[in-house]
């Protein structure tokens, strides 16, 4: 089919927005138009002059939608070649309702189980019996796939597509004229570690900060982190407790450009994570080409095995260890930065991503 029409349908997108980065990287490097549907909200994106974005306004209530919501997102679904469901809930409404209008559906799944409601996983593994395609992003999603759920999905259903990153925007992120040693009077001799993600449970920030306390070496090491969250103020207390207020930087949520900037300027990217799916922040990292240390799981593990350095989860002496060593061996971090670097342009350009699901569209659209 010449230049399909693809409707990919959000809980809501943003510049944040992995879908957002999919859609724009189809539309650059394939033949393929496509849309967003978001279900709730919609804000700009770069690359959103490419993507025609529509919202549904669906009302925040228990259920999400009413009739009306239901039958504006029939008529929108109904006239696209194919439907890919990024989020559970829209996602599976729209699988319901691309099944109904007689439009194959995608379902892309982008994290683990335990990141889900009960009432959300089982909305979504009924309704991706209904999918022409289920895509995890990473072998670790894959395999999170509850019994029951593979016995409802054939295995010739299920196709793994990771995450790229946009090496345009990592340029540009690069060459930022912004500095956050100069804005935070964090000296050129101080080893710099960074993260950047959402202020929650899952990405154990406070594991990160009590491993800053824990670092014995006598190289200066600072920690900063962009991203605000409901743990924000924990997250501060804790790192008065632990005696490091003057070398922790709680950023808050600083513009896409500048985290890229952040991490580029770091020397050390840390992320302490209890559980992923596939991190677009890991690999952004390794793309800029930043030594990385991850938490020992698998979605971290399994790709990048031979690219960082790892720690247990939850185990602040551990990661103190790693970040120690990082700060004291620099040809270390260039080795891993290199390393990383390469395999990011090898196997997780968005090109590459963009397609591999063109090609997944011509296997279902024939």
């Amino acid at each position: 089919m010449d230049r399909p029409r693809i409707c990919f349908v959000v809980n809501s997108v943003d510049e944040t927005s992995v879908p957002a980065d999919i859609a724009t990287a189809l539309v650059k490097y394939t033949d393929c138009t496509v849309n967003v549907l978001a279900w709730f909200d919609a804000d700009s994106f770069e690359g959103d002059d490419l993507v025609g974005v529509r919202c549904l306004d669906a009302p925040d209530t228990a259920l999400g939608a009413d009739r009306g919501t239901l039958a504006e997102a029939r008529d929108v679904v109904e006239s696209y070649d194919l439907v890919q469901a990024h989020h559970n809930h829209s996602g599976g409404f729209a699988k319901l309702l691309a099944r109904l209008a007689g439009v194959p559906a995608v379902s892309r799944e982008g994290n683990l189980r335990r990141g889900f409601t009960r009432e959300g996983r089982a909305f979504n593994g009924l309704t991706n019996a209904l999918a022409a395609r289920v895509v995890p992003n990473s072998v670790a999603v894959r395999d999170d796939f509850r019994r029951w759920e593979r016995l409802l999905l054939p295995e010739n259903r299920v196709r793994v597509i990771p995450n790229g990153v946009d090496a345009d925007r990592l340029a540009a992120g690069e060459s930022l004229d912004w500095s956050v040693r100069e804005a935070r009077g964090i000296g050129p001799e101080t080893v710099l570690v960074s993260n950047a993600a959402l202020l929650t449970e899952q990405k154990a920030h406070g594991v990160l900060i009590r491993a800053l306390a824990a670092t014995r070496t006598d190289e200066r090491v600072e920690l900063a982190i962009a991203g605000d969250g409901p743990l924000e103020p924990r997250l501060r207390s804790l790192a008065e407790r632990e005696g490091v207020t003057d070398r922790v930087h709680l950023l808050g949520r600083i513009d896409r450009e500048q985290v890229y900037r952040l991490i580029h300027e770091s020397d050390v990217y840390a992320m302490p994570s209890r559980w992923e799916g596939f991190s677009a922040a890991a690999v952004e990292a390794m793309g800029l080409g930043t030594a990385c240390v991850f938490s020992d799981i698998e979605p971290f593990r399994e790709p990048y095995d031979d690219v960082a350095l790892f720690h247990s989860v939850d185990d602040a002496d551990e990661l103190a260890d790693r970040l120690v060593t990082l700060a004291e061996r620099p040809d270390l971090r260039n080795d891993l930065a290199a390393a990383g670097r390469k395999l990011v342009e090898t196997r997780y350009t968005m090109e590459s991503v963009a397609r591999q699901y063109r090609g997944l569209y011509a296997e279902i659209l024939g």
